[in-house]
């Protein structure tokens, strides 16, 4: 995974919903993917680390219109994660550890939620404040 810059196939509405859900078998570790998702996780946190060093470099330009896809690229990373910490919540239930530990990965997952949704306004409301100003 690179974080070079802004992605061609980046759909113009990315981030003003949340992802669709998946239906079906979940994989499990024999299905040859151990270590899969710790590995892209790993890689997201890297992108999202180095996006982060490049938002913050005062020497780096960048527009109205491409702050409102950073926002909509983060909202739809924050989406991702609260799902994913909801599946995790599920599979510590599952696994026994019922109480502070999956309780915890509950509440996270409902403040990344909320996160991703003002993500999401954050970046209508720079749209609408580009349209007014132009």
């Amino acid at each position: 995974m690179t974080a070079a810059g802004p992605s061609d196939n980046t759909p113009p509405k990315a981030g003003r919903h949340t992802p669709p859900r998946r239906s079906g078998t979940r994989r499990s570790a024999d299905s040859g993917e151990s270590g899969y998702s710790a590995e892209v996780s790993w890689q997201v946190g890297e992108a999202a680390s180095a996006l982060g060093d490049r938002l913050r470099d005062p020497a780096v330009a960048h527009t109205v219109e491409e702050i409102e896809q950073v926002m909509r690229g983060f909202s739809l990373t924050v989406e991702g994660m609260s799902a994913g910490c909801a599946g995790v919540t599920e599979w510590l239930r599952a696994a026994g550890h019922v109480g502070p530990l999956s309780g915890h990965a509950s509440v996270m997952a409902e403040r990344l939620s909320h996160i991703g949704k003002e993500l999401a306004r954050l970046a209508e409301a720079i749209e609408k404040a580009q349209k007014r100003a132009s």
